[in-house]
């Protein structure tokens, strides 16, 4: 298998290896028994119904920004089948996996798709960073904290405009990226260029405001289900938990999942949950409960995610070797990650 002769792998393995010691090096065994002993696991029926709906709501937004009515069944179990590759195999392959066989299976140009999916990593990094926006007021954060994050969010919202604009005016735009890449040497220009040509691609769908609004109300939604799931999963061990605590618990481990780290962020997902829980709201969470909690709601989010993408691979006819090797016969479908959703 290349993938283990790849210095990435291996350094992924090891963050969250260190991650994972890092979660559990202050957790007494008993203490953690104890938290998943007397959880209240019937808030879990909910918590599963709930990611079921943000995945429905994550495939009503792929179909919109694809511009292309009638192909939920393809971006469902699309969506499916990428939630099983990133689980099972390294370097975050889902992506390139759900463009491929949404490709495929729908007809639509795969550079398209692959634009489309780029969007919407895009789409999430201005959720994630505006509800982070959103939930500081609401928290006890010292102001330099609290600034930074009003920061980001104005850069998201300039950003999103400066896409906008360029594909308004996408040639003078991209010669202008072009010969500014041109003057530094040591960046790949060229793979940059795709990328952006990619981006656009993707993104000209949403100039059309009926679209675009369209896009909105299935990103909130589906981020606001994924709130929705652990702040489920919260009340199996905290009755008093909150929607603040489980939206910075979400925002922190969309961020977070973007270090390398194995397949199905497995070490991060425990370390950055827990934290997530035990340094804002320590008074309701400590190192233990919040360990239980982060635990339960990956194992929810690892078994559902990847019961359905077996199911998509029969629903589609393909197996996991076989798509696996189409994927390294396409180009590149996405830039470096640089959001994730952790639903």
């Amino acid at each position: 298998m290349r993938a283990l002769r790849s210095w990435r792998f291996w350094l992924g393995i090891a963050i969250s290896a260190v991650c994972l010691w890092l979660a559990l090096k202050d957790v007494p065994l008993g203490t953690l028994k104890e938290a998943l002993a007397t959880a209240r696991y019937a808030w879990l029926v909910p918590a599963v119904a709930v990611q079921l709906l943000a995945v429905l709501a994550r495939a009503l937004r792929w179909q919109e920004i694809l511009s292309q009515r009638g192909i939920l069944r393809e971006t469902f179990w699309g969506h499916s089948v990428g939630f099983l590759f990133t689980n099972l195999l390294p370097f975050r392959a889902g992506d390139p996996a759900r463009a491929v066989v949404v490709a495929e299976k729908t007809g639509i140009p795969f550079l398209q798709v692959g634009g489309s999916v780029v969007v919407e990593r895009v789409i999430d990094v201005a959720t994630v960073l505006l509800a982070l926006v959103l939930l500081l007021p609401w928290m006890q954060v010292p102001p330099l904290i609290r600034q930074a994050g009003i920061l980001f969010g104005v850069v998201v919202i300039v950003a999103l405009g400066g896409l906008w604009v360029m594909v308004r005016f996408r040639e003078p735009a991209v010669d202008r990226v072009r010969v500014i890449l041109g003057r530094v040497r040591r960046l790949p220009a060229e793979r940059i260029l795709g990328w952006l040509d990619q981006l656009l691609d993707g993104f000209a769908p949403l100039t059309r405001p009926l679209v675009a609004l369209r896009v909105l109300v299935w990103s909130v939604l589906s981020w606001t289900l994924s709130i929705a799931i652990y702040w489920c999963v919260l009340h199996a061990f905290q009755p008093e938990a909150t929607w603040v605590e489980a939206g910075f618990m979400v925002v922190s481990l969309s961020l977070a999942i973007t270090v390398p780290s194995s397949p199905g962020f497995i070490g991060v997902f425990q370390y950055v949950g827990q934290q997530a829980l035990v340094l804002p709201f320590g008074a309701k969470y400590d190192a233990g409960t919040a360990l239980a909690a982060t635990l339960t709601a990956h194992l929810v989010y690892y078994l559902i995610t990847t019961a359905l993408g077996i199911v998509g691979l029969w629903r589609f006819g393909e197996s996991l070797s076989g798509l696996g090797r189409r994927i390294g016969r396409k180009p590149s479908s996405s830039p470096p990650a640089i959001a994730a959703d952790p639903d």
